[in-house]
């Protein structure tokens, strides 16, 4: 599905640096294969991109060290924004001219919500595939701590709002099918990558719907689905590593399955996932590694530079970002899209909140 920056080595004995050797400019093999830069106006088609996650209001409270129990500290700076993994994912995708992006999610009331799909409609993401219940008057909650000293993040999260069923997805999806063909790249095919946050057992029949449409449609061949994978601890999400052609796992996942070293967790859950799958684990201020199965070649890329670390609550939906834009979007190989990605995360966490993150990184450094 996507191509290699250089000739496949054994993901168990060595680690292909993405650094360490040119790139070429091909990527998806059903892709534009397009440069799109990301900071002009985007003249003619673009690609079809679909989210579906949970979205939260956050409340994030940074300091200079983590609290001890027990004990008052005062906040350097305490902001509400919108969050949510896929919704951050989603508001930096906006940001690419050459992407054409949906979001769907359970929301609140139409009131309540508004607030918080702003800036998602704002980077020019479509939210109408989201589904309203009207008798909820507050969106789901997520207090942070971001601690400066250690750059690590705390969350507590709270919410009473019902996730999204296969009825929700399927009439919401279709609608969106319908509504999203007149400027992507091929009418025929309005979706060109699916992306999921993990999330249990109704995101895997919401996989199989997906499945199954393009396949009767002829389509599938041209589809990447991805798939998040924050916590091990959810029910039934296992199930769906077998599903994805992409699948994104967290540090935290990884260590709750005892592993302290990504190349290790990729190779050993590799085992577990769909056999052409291309793997990505981000590993915090140590960057991000991939490995494609097929072949067994493993990419790594360290984190980019930044002058001064002010927030990166959101880093890691960020480099999901920044790999769906270089391999579906810009047709980057999988060595220059870790690389891409990683810069991208890391310019994030040099700036608060996601607006403008993707104009803002340089012109030379997203084209590297």
């Amino acid at each position: 599905m996507f191509k290699l920056h250089s000739k496949a080595s054994s993901a168990t004995s060595s680690t292909t640096s993405f650094s360490a050797t040119s790139s070429g400019n091909s990527g998806h093999s059903g892709g534009s294969g397009g440069g799109a830069n990301g900071f002009g106006v985007s003249h003619g088609p673009r690609i079809g991109i679909f989210l579906a996650g949970a979205t939260y209001l956050d409340t994030i409270m940074h300091v200079n060290s983590f609290p001890s129990e027990d004990t008052k500290q005062r906040a350097e700076r305490v902001e509400q924004r919108r969050g949510g993994n896929a919704a951050n994912t989603a508001e930096v995708l906006g940001q690419d001219p050459k992407a054409k992006v949906w979001y769907m999610s359970s929301m609140p009331s139409p009131v309540a919500s508004k607030v918080l799909l702003k800036a998602l409609e704002d980077s020019n993401v479509k939210t109408d595939a989201c589904v309203y219940h009207t008798s909820q008057h507050a969106p789901p909650q997520a207090y942070i701590i971001s601690a400066n000293n250690s750059q690590t993040r705390t969350i507590i999260s709270h919410s009473t709002l019902p996730d999204l069923t296969l009825e929700d997805f399927i009439k919401k999806f279709d609608m969106a099918c319908m509504k999203a063909v007149s400027d992507i790249v091929e009418i025929s095919c309005p979706f060109r990558w699916i992306h999921f946050e993990g999330r249990g057992p109704e995101v895997y029949k919401m996989i199989e719907y997906v499945e199954s449409f393009y396949l009767r449609q002829g389509w599938r061949h041209k589809l990447t689905i991805s798939v998040e994978f924050e916590k091990g601890d959810r029910p039934g999400i296992k199930n769906l590593l077998q599903q994805a052609d992409v699948c994104f796992f967290s540090k935290l996942y990884a260590e709750t399955l005892g592993f302290d070293r990504p190349e290790d967790f990729l190779s050993s859950i590799g085992d577990y996932c769909k056999p052409t799958a291309t793997l990505f684990c981000c590993w915090g201020a140590q960057g991000a590694v991939g490995l494609h199965l097929e072949s067994r070649t493993r990419f790594s890329s360290s984190a980019g530079k930044v002058d001064m670390v002010v927030d990166p609550v959101g880093a890691g939906d960020t480099f999901i970002a920044g790999i769906i834009l270089a391999l579906g979007v810009r047709g980057y190989d999988i060595g220059r899209g870790v690389r891409f990605a990683c810069e991208l995360a890391s310019h994030k966490c040099g700036q608060y909140g996601f607006k403008r993150v993707l104009r803002s990184l340089s012109m030379d450094m997203s084209r590297t």
